[in-house]
């Protein structure tokens, strides 16, 4: 039997763990950090860019992603006058992934927002992973990563073409009428694939929507 003091010891340990934990979880309570972390999950980007692609203030993103780097989430790095974040480990990117996996599972109103979503483009094919890995073996489909540059140059889908959504102009795209068009973007939180693979479809294209990211794909494909 233990003792009363070594009992204590016991309590006093898994209390003081548990707060470490709680520290992450309350950088995660936040809509503008999870659509930090996300937007990294894509790759290294500069305050300035990140900024940009949540739609935050300079100030305010610094702020937010120094708040990261104190839980140790993020990893900073300067070049020159610029100051550049990362994710700190791949597990972070895939810590992103089981949360939107378990908000999936567990939240009626995340699942009908992408019901809904659906809904509004229901003409499109929306693949899995699984589903891709077929297509991809068995019909060679015309693949557009719709990401910024920087983020398809970090790592994109196998033959992927990168047209990005800030410079995407349907009359202005050359697309092979023999071949089906598979889109996708940062994953399931991101609705240009499906927003502008409608756009695609209604010039007469066979389109494919994938809705999941390129770590995604890389860790399944790989698994």
């Amino acid at each position: 039997m233990m003792s009363k003091r070594n009992n204590e010891l016991v309590e006093a340990y898994r209390d003081s763990a548990f707060e470490q934990l709680v520290k992450i979880g309350k950088s995660l309570g936040n809509v503008s950090r999870l659509k930090l972390l996300d937007n990294l999950a894509q790759g290294k980007k500069s305050v300035e860019d990140l900024a940009k692609s949540v739609g935050l203030t300079t100030g305010t993103a610094s702020k937010n992603l120094q708040l990261l780097k104190k839980v140790g989430l993020v990893k900073e790095s300067r070049d020159k006058n610029f100051i550049f974040y990362k994710l700190a480990s791949e597990k972070i990117a895939q810590m992103i992934s089981l949360l939107i996996d378990i908000s999936e599972e567990s939240l009626p109103e995340l699942r009908n927002l992408e019901a809904s979503l659906k809904t509004k483009n229901s003409r499109l094919q929306h693949l899995s992973v699984a589903d891709l890995k077929q297509e991809m073996l068995t019909s060679n489909p015309y693949v557009i990563d719709l990401r910024p540059r920087s983020e398809y140059m970090t790592g994109h889908l196998p033959g992927a073409h990168n047209v990005p959504y800030s410079a995407f102009n349907i009359d202005q795209l050359n697309l092979p009428k023999d071949q089906n068009i598979v889109v996708y973007c940062r994953g399931r939180l991101c609705a240009y694939s499906d927003v502008l693979g409608e756009q695609i479809y209604q010039k007469g294209f066979n389109v494919q929507v994938f809705n999941h990211t390129v770590g995604e794909w890389n860790q399944k494909v790989a698994s």
